[in-house]
Protein backbone atom coordinates (compact mmCIF):
# COMPACT_ATOMS: atom_id res chain seq x y z
CA UNK A 1 0.00 0.00 0.00
CA UNK A 2 1.38 3.18 -1.02
CA UNK A 3 0.79 6.80 0.48
CA UNK A 4 -1.20 7.96 -2.06
CA UNK A 5 -3.79 5.16 -1.94
CA UNK A 6 -4.37 6.17 2.24
CA UNK A 7 -7.02 8.39 3.05
CA UNK A 8 -6.53 12.28 4.00
CA UNK A 9 -6.96 10.60 7.17
CA UNK A 10 -4.63 8.29 7.92
CA UNK A 11 -2.00 9.96 5.98
CA UNK A 12 -2.41 12.83 8.72
CA UNK A 13 -1.87 9.77 11.22
CA UNK A 14 0.78 8.74 10.14
CA UNK A 15 2.40 12.12 10.34
CA UNK A 16 1.30 12.29 13.81
CA UNK A 17 2.99 8.91 14.49
CA UNK A 18 6.69 9.63 12.67
CA UNK A 19 6.43 13.07 14.34
CA UNK A 20 5.71 11.54 17.96
CA UNK A 21 8.81 8.79 17.11
CA UNK A 22 11.03 11.31 16.37
CA UNK A 23 10.30 13.95 19.30
CA UNK A 24 10.54 11.04 21.37
CA UNK A 25 13.75 9.91 20.13
CA UNK A 26 15.34 13.36 20.76
CA UNK A 27 14.11 13.80 23.88
CA UNK A 28 15.60 10.33 25.17
CA UNK A 29 18.98 11.56 23.84
CA UNK A 30 19.07 14.51 25.13
CA UNK A 31 17.64 13.10 28.48
CA UNK A 32 20.48 10.59 29.45
CA UNK A 33 23.40 13.14 29.03
CA UNK A 34 21.18 15.40 31.48
CA UNK A 35 20.44 13.18 33.78
CA UNK A 36 23.88 11.84 34.08
CA UNK A 37 25.38 15.47 34.85
CA UNK A 38 22.10 16.06 37.38
CA UNK A 39 23.44 12.72 39.16
CA UNK A 40 26.67 13.64 39.11
CA UNK A 41 26.11 17.46 40.53
CA UNK A 42 23.97 15.74 43.21
CA UNK A 43 27.12 13.14 44.71
CA UNK A 44 29.30 16.03 44.53
CA UNK A 45 27.00 18.03 46.49
CA UNK A 46 26.19 15.29 49.13
CA UNK A 47 30.06 14.86 49.18
CA UNK A 48 30.99 18.31 49.96
CA UNK A 49 27.91 19.09 52.67
CA UNK A 50 29.65 15.88 54.47
CA UNK A 51 32.72 17.51 54.31
CA UNK A 52 31.25 20.99 55.69
CA UNK A 53 29.74 18.28 58.23
CA UNK A 54 32.77 17.12 59.68
CA UNK A 55 34.92 20.41 59.09
CA UNK A 56 35.65 22.18 62.81
CA UNK A 57 36.33 25.75 62.51
CA UNK A 58 38.80 26.37 64.94
CA UNK A 59 38.44 28.99 68.22
CA UNK A 60 39.21 32.61 67.91
CA UNK A 61 42.87 33.16 69.57
CA UNK A 62 43.14 35.12 72.78
CA UNK A 63 45.56 36.90 71.76
CA UNK A 64 45.10 40.27 70.08
CA UNK A 65 47.18 42.11 67.45
CA UNK A 66 48.29 44.57 69.82
CA UNK A 67 49.69 41.96 72.33
CA UNK A 68 51.55 40.34 69.15
CA UNK A 69 53.06 43.32 67.55
CA UNK A 70 54.38 44.14 71.27
CA UNK A 71 56.01 40.59 71.19
CA UNK A 72 57.51 41.25 67.62
CA UNK A 73 58.71 44.20 69.10
CA UNK A 74 60.13 42.80 72.11
CA UNK A 75 62.08 39.68 69.82
CA UNK A 76 63.40 42.82 67.33
CA UNK A 77 65.20 44.41 70.64
CA UNK A 78 66.47 41.18 71.54
CA UNK A 79 67.79 40.37 68.39
CA UNK A 80 68.87 44.34 68.16
CA UNK A 81 70.81 43.80 71.36
CA UNK A 82 71.91 39.87 70.19
CA UNK A 83 73.72 41.74 67.11
CA UNK A 84 75.27 44.48 68.99
CA UNK A 85 77.01 42.04 71.45
CA UNK A 86 77.93 39.81 68.69
CA UNK A 87 79.42 42.90 66.69
CA UNK A 88 81.44 43.28 69.64
CA UNK A 89 82.80 40.28 70.44
CA UNK A 90 83.55 39.58 66.67
CA UNK A 91 85.75 42.93 67.04
CA UNK A 92 87.93 41.32 69.54
CA UNK A 93 88.58 38.50 67.75
CA UNK A 94 92.01 38.07 66.06
CA UNK A 95 93.02 37.15 62.46
CA UNK A 96 93.58 33.79 61.74
CA UNK A 97 96.88 35.08 60.37
CA UNK A 98 97.99 37.56 63.26
CA UNK A 99 101.69 36.70 64.60
CA UNK A 100 101.04 39.62 66.95
CA UNK A 101 98.79 38.01 69.68
CA UNK A 102 101.19 34.74 69.72
CA UNK A 103 103.91 37.36 70.36
CA UNK A 104 102.21 38.98 72.93
CA UNK A 105 100.87 35.72 75.04
CA UNK A 106 104.68 34.55 75.35
CA UNK A 107 105.65 37.95 76.36
CA UNK A 108 103.06 37.66 79.20
CA UNK A 109 104.00 34.48 80.05
CA UNK A 110 107.52 35.28 80.68
CA UNK A 111 106.21 38.37 82.74
CA UNK A 112 104.41 36.10 84.90
CA UNK A 113 107.00 34.03 85.99
CA UNK A 114 106.15 31.30 83.58
CA UNK A 115 108.63 29.24 81.49
CA UNK A 116 107.73 27.97 78.33
CA UNK A 117 108.96 24.49 76.94
CA UNK A 118 106.66 24.72 73.96
CA UNK A 119 104.32 26.85 71.79
CA UNK A 120 102.76 25.54 69.03
CA UNK A 121 99.55 25.03 67.06
CA UNK A 122 96.99 22.92 68.74
CA UNK A 123 95.60 20.16 65.73
CA UNK A 124 91.97 19.92 66.53
CA UNK A 125 89.94 16.64 65.03
CA UNK A 126 87.75 18.03 62.59
CA UNK A 127 84.29 17.83 63.09
CA UNK A 128 83.75 15.10 60.21
CA UNK A 129 86.13 13.11 61.58
CA UNK A 130 84.03 12.96 64.94
CA UNK A 131 80.71 12.48 63.67
CA UNK A 132 82.39 9.61 61.89
CA UNK A 133 83.74 8.14 65.02
CA UNK A 134 80.87 8.63 66.99
CA UNK A 135 78.40 7.22 64.57
CA UNK A 136 80.61 4.53 62.51
CA UNK A 137 78.92 5.93 59.26
CA UNK A 138 81.51 6.82 56.27
CA UNK A 139 78.11 8.60 54.55
CA UNK A 140 77.63 10.54 57.52
CA UNK A 141 80.87 11.63 57.35
CA UNK A 142 80.97 12.99 53.87
CA UNK A 143 77.81 14.62 54.16
CA UNK A 144 78.68 16.62 56.97
CA UNK A 145 78.71 20.42 55.96
CA UNK A 146 80.76 23.46 57.17
CA UNK A 147 79.56 26.01 60.32
CA UNK A 148 78.16 22.37 62.40
CA UNK A 149 77.13 23.45 65.87
CA UNK A 150 78.81 20.82 68.34
CA UNK A 151 76.97 20.47 71.40
CA UNK A 152 77.92 21.29 74.34
CA UNK A 153 78.82 17.81 75.99
CA UNK A 154 81.56 17.24 73.49
CA UNK A 155 83.65 20.51 74.88
CA UNK A 156 85.19 23.76 73.70
CA UNK A 157 88.02 21.88 72.17
CA UNK A 158 85.62 20.06 69.78
CA UNK A 159 83.57 23.19 69.62
CA UNK A 160 86.35 25.11 68.09
CA UNK A 161 87.37 22.45 65.91
CA UNK A 162 88.08 22.79 62.27
CA UNK A 163 84.59 22.54 60.60
CA UNK A 164 82.18 23.82 63.70
CA UNK A 165 80.39 27.10 63.55
CA UNK A 166 82.90 28.21 66.45
CA UNK A 167 86.26 26.93 64.75
CA UNK A 168 88.92 29.02 65.99
CA UNK A 169 92.75 28.90 65.58
CA UNK A 170 93.83 26.82 68.87
CA UNK A 171 97.37 27.47 70.37
CA UNK A 172 98.92 24.70 72.76
CA UNK A 173 101.32 25.79 75.11
CA UNK A 174 103.42 23.49 77.46
CA UNK A 175 104.42 25.65 80.26
CA UNK A 176 106.70 25.22 84.08
CA UNK A 177 105.97 27.80 87.03
CA UNK A 178 104.27 28.14 90.70
CA UNK A 179 100.69 28.63 91.35
CA UNK A 180 100.77 32.23 91.22
CA UNK A 181 102.89 32.60 88.45
CA UNK A 182 99.94 30.80 86.55
CA UNK A 183 97.54 32.92 88.34
CA UNK A 184 98.84 36.00 86.95
CA UNK A 185 99.34 34.59 83.32
CA UNK A 186 95.81 33.44 82.93
CA UNK A 187 94.37 36.64 84.79
CA UNK A 188 96.83 38.62 82.22
CA UNK A 189 95.05 36.86 79.28
CA UNK A 190 91.74 39.35 79.92
CA UNK A 191 93.98 42.14 79.32
CA UNK A 192 95.55 41.18 76.18
CA UNK A 193 93.86 43.51 73.06
CA UNK A 194 92.26 40.82 71.58
CA UNK A 195 90.01 37.68 73.20
CA UNK A 196 91.96 34.87 74.52
CA UNK A 197 89.77 31.45 75.98
CA UNK A 198 91.35 29.05 78.12
CA UNK A 199 89.97 25.81 76.62
CA UNK A 200 92.16 23.26 78.69
CA UNK A 201 93.94 23.15 81.69
CA UNK A 202 95.92 20.45 82.57
CA UNK A 203 98.66 20.83 85.39
CA UNK A 204 101.03 17.97 87.44
CA UNK A 205 103.47 18.48 89.96
CA UNK A 206 106.81 18.19 89.13
CA UNK A 207 108.99 15.69 90.56
CA UNK A 208 110.87 18.21 92.01
CA UNK A 209 111.04 18.49 95.59
CA UNK A 210 111.16 22.29 96.90
CA UNK A 211 112.99 24.34 99.32
CA UNK A 212 111.71 24.69 102.45
CA UNK A 213 109.22 27.98 101.75
CA UNK A 214 109.86 27.98 98.38
CA UNK A 215 106.33 27.10 95.68
CA UNK A 216 105.86 23.58 94.21
CA UNK A 217 107.02 24.14 90.43
CA UNK A 218 104.18 22.71 88.52
CA UNK A 219 103.77 20.94 85.28
CA UNK A 220 101.01 23.11 83.13
CA UNK A 221 99.44 22.38 80.20
CA UNK A 222 97.17 24.90 78.40
CA UNK A 223 95.12 25.34 75.20
CA UNK A 224 94.12 28.37 74.28
CA UNK A 225 91.48 29.67 71.88
CA UNK A 226 93.23 32.73 69.55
Amino acid sequence: MTLQQLSKRERILAAAIVTVLVLGGYGLFRYKPANAGIDNLTRQFEATKLRISKLEIPEESDEVIEDVLEKLDDQEEAMAFLSERASLVESRLATKDLQQLKVLISSLATQSGIRIKSNEQFKATPVSQLVQASRNNRKAAVSVSRDVIVPPSAGWVSRMSPGSMYERPLQQLQIEGDYEALRRFLHGLEDLPWQVAVLRLNIKKLPITPLRGMPQPLAIDVVLAL
